[in-house]
């Protein structure tokens, strides 16, 4: 898996690279420049734990670092999207407490460890932002064609990926003790490389229709 992770590693220069052209053409919007940023410090973490996975020192730790961003970075990215203030109110409620929970479980928790709470949490937290902008974006008819839509889009990415990251969770303590086969974790990591790539060309796309359209 060594050489399909660094495959998966340079798959983020497509999306980072698109954002860095926008940034200096000046056509990146700010939602083009808060999910360019948010996959630049996910880069940056990615990078960090398979240094770390290299020297053989857990990486653990970083992942319960990196949630914090999960949490924050939909919060920011869809508050302005949403109409009522009684949607707005609810988010930041939902986020605030979210951030409190995952705090509380990790003051009490072993950093060493997998993080399964915390990941639930954050689920259930990005879970309700999206869902939440989605009923509304249809109930009021903000966009013809949702596909053009980057809040759409970028929601429909983390929906997705973290539903994934929650049943890799739920199934983790079971692979790793091989109850369904020793081949399983292996497969399990490729189609979660796959899926990060995958994930990572659909983000570059949302960072395209992101732009502001030039008169």
């Amino acid at each position: 898996m060594g050489i399909w992770r660094y495959f998966v590693l340079s798959s983020y220069i497509i999306p980072i690279g698109i954002g860095g052209a926008l940034l200096k053409q000046k056509r990146l919007s700010f939602s083009g420049l808060l999910l360019w940023s948010f996959l630049l410090f996910t880069l940056s973490i990615e990078i960090g734990g398979t240094i770390l996975a290299f020297k053989g020192v857990n990486n653990l730790w970083l992942y319960r670092i990196y949630l914090y961003s999960e949490l924050v970075f939909p919060v920011i990215f869809f508050f302005n999207r949403f109409s009522k203030r009684k949607s707005k109110v609810s988010l930041l409620i939902v986020s605030i407490s979210a951030i409190i929970l995952t705090t509380l479980t990790n003051i009490f928790d072993n950093w060493q460890s997998y993080a399964s709470i915390q990941t639930v949490i954050t689920f259930a937290c990005i879970a309700f932002i999206i869902i939440s902008y989605f009923v509304e974006m249809f109930q009021l008819e903000k966009v013809f064609n949702p596909f053009k839509d980057v809040y759409f889009v970028v929601g429909g990415v983390l929906l997705l990926g973290y539903s994934s990251t929650l049943l890799y969770n739920v199934l983790y303590d079971y692979v790793i003790m091989g109850y369904f086969g020793l081949e399983l974790n292996h497969i399990l990591d490729g189609v979660n490389m796959g899926l990060i790539v995958f994930y990572n060309v659909l983000y570059s796309y949302a960072l395209w229709i992101s732009r502001p359209h030039q008169a």
